[in-house]
């Protein structure tokens, strides 16, 4: 995408869902009006905002007192001494509500120089407009018409809010999807123009005729309107962007490459693991049943052979005593003398006796 814009050249109107086309409109002190008008439509009543007195650029760094420094995309101090940090965050990244909260506690504890009590506090607001979701644990309370979070120090159970001291302010810009016929308020031509300016041709007549900040606000994105001076920036810092945007497509390719190439050596080891431990069960069970079917096969058949061997035996033993019981008791009763019955059938005596 990057590489077709660079090749294309410039679009007319500045992406402000970019951090170059952001800078362009907002970092201009001409436009301070449109900054203003955008804010007051963000920010809750009681932090509407009169007039701008300060107004410094992402360029400037800001020591905070604990040693780290920040670079700030766009500070503003208004006539009642409140600062306000707005930026444009187009990427997603770890621990951004963190970094928010740090610029805004470095900015608060700024404003408390010699000689001022804690009293002489002002608020400090940070305004961050989001080219992507952010995570809620309950999605279905964000859509097109609920895209904008504030975030500041609440009492848990009154909801009693401290208003004179933090706020963190998210605009989620891909939440807003309004077509442009669903356009009807300010704030909903503002965020139009906000999602869709890159793609203007000239300014849509609609906008002409609405007039107002977001009329303002797109003239002050056409790149035509730009003076030499700030037209020969915004190149200079779009092609910087690209620059980083390739950088970063091409660190990116490089390694989806090496982790579709370890994951496929890895899937390839796994699976001739799991392929030979499935296929080793496998043929272990098939070859204890066959093999228990086999050996109980042929201890049967050799029970089978030698119960019947062992039966014939003794059925045989067991038929000639009956038989020689037989003789001895025809002998006995024909008054056989004992001692040749013993001597004809080979049986004891007491057996003879017994068939009495």
């Amino acid at each position: 995408m990057y590489f077709n814009e660079k090749r294309q050249g410039l679009a007319p109107f500045v992406n402000l869902r970019s951090d170059v086309g952001f800078k362009a409109v907002f970092a201009d002190r001409n436009n301070k009006d449109i900054l203003i008008g955008v804010l007051n439509q963000i920010l809750p009543p009681e932090a509407r905002i009169e007039d701008i007195k300060e107004y410094s650029d992402r360029e400037q760094r800001r020591d905070v007192p604990y040693g780290k420094k920040t670079v700030l995309d766009l500070v503003c101090v208004d006539r009642d001494d409140r600062t306000f940090v707005v930026e444009m965050q187009a990427s997603e990244e770890d621990f951004f509500f963190e970094r928010c909260v740090y610029y805004a506690s470095g900015l608060y504890h700024l404003e408390l120089s010699d000689g001022v009590r804690y009293k002489g506090l002002r608020p400090v607001y940070v305004v961050s407009f989001l080219n992507y979701r952010l995570r809620h644990d309950d999605e279905s309370l964000w859509d097109t018409d609920h895209f904008i979070s504030n975030w500041r120090f609440t009492e848990k159970r009154t909801g009693m809010v401290a208003d004179q001291t933090i706020s963190v302010i998210f605009v989620e810009m891909t939440l807003f999807t309004k077509t442009l016929e669903e356009c009807v308020t300010e704030f909903d031509r503002l965020f139009y123009i906000f999602k869709n300016s890159e793609g203007f041709q000239r300014i849509p007549e609609w906008i002409e005729e609405a007039g107002g900040i977001s009329r303002r606000l797109a003239e002050a994105c056409e790149v035509a309107a730009f003076d030499k001076e700030k037209k020969l920036k915004y190149e200079i810092d779009k092609m910087n962007e690209w620059d980083i945007l390739a950088q970063r497509e091409f660190a990116e390719r490089k390694g989806f490459e090496a982790g579709y190439a370890d994951g496929e050596a890895k899937g390839i080891a796994d699976g001739m693991a799991k392929g030979m431990a499935k296929g080793m069960a496998k043929g272990m069970a098939k070859g204890m049943a066959k093999g228990m079917a086999k050996g109980m096969a042929d201890g049967l058949a050799k029970g089978k052979a030698e119960g019947m061997a062992e039966g014939m035996a003794e059925g045989k033993a067991e038929g000639k005593a009956e038989g020689k019981a037989e003789v001895a008791k025809a002998m006995l009763e024909i008054g056989m003398p004992i001692g040749q019955i013993l001597q004809l059938t080979g049986l004891t005596e007491k057996q003879v006796k017994a068939l009495r």
